[in-house]
């Protein structure tokens, strides 16, 4: 149980720096947007260089935000799921749901990381080709990691159900 305590803690932690990030980091962005004066300088968000000079340096500002949020929402609900397991509600309803949307967030996170990171290579006018595995492939693999353990829960609930019911 010390372990869950141990990571419950770092959610929090992690929860309570996003929940003050996330409106400063709107307002800069919304700043830099709509700036007559062109910001210069590139943008990194979650390793992704963006140069908001272009059209698609902006578009792909604006994806970044929305995935930051969409990653916050993710957070929030993994927060439910931990204080369903610290109360000790485990094979319930909730938490498979808890588990799926999750798992749903966190593969539509990677799928816009993908864009984020294709527009923001536009809106620098050049694109490479890397060799190696990107973080789009880990977030789209924890994202149907997620999408399992809900299944396994769920097999996990009729289980449990069987049990009741024997003698």
């Amino acid at each position: 149980m010390r372990k869950l305590v141990f990571l419950k803690t770092i959610v929090d932690y992690l929860w309570i720096m996003s929940i003050i990030a996330f409106p400063l980091l709107i307002v800069f962005i919304s700043f830099a947007l709509f700036s007559n004066e062109p910001i210069d300088i590139p943008i990194n968000i979650s390793g992704i260089n963006i140069y908001t000079t272009t059209l698609y340096g902006k578009i792909g500002l604006v994806l970044s935000i929305v995935n930051f949020g969409i990653i916050l929402f993710a957070l929030y609900n993994f927060k439910s799921l931990l204080n369903n397991f610290r109360k000790k509600i485990i094979f319930e309803v909730n938490t498979y749901q808890l588990l799926d949307k999750i798992g749903n967030l966190v593969m539509l996170s990677a799928s816009i990381y993908l864009i984020s990171d294709l527009l923001g290579a536009f809106s620098k006018s050049t694109i490479s080709v890397n060799l190696g595995f990107g973080p789009f492939l880990y977030i789209m693999a924890l994202g149907l990691f997620f999408k399992v353990l809900s299944e396994v829960f769920i097999i996990g609930k009729r289980i449990k159900e069987d049990n009741e019911l024997t003698i």
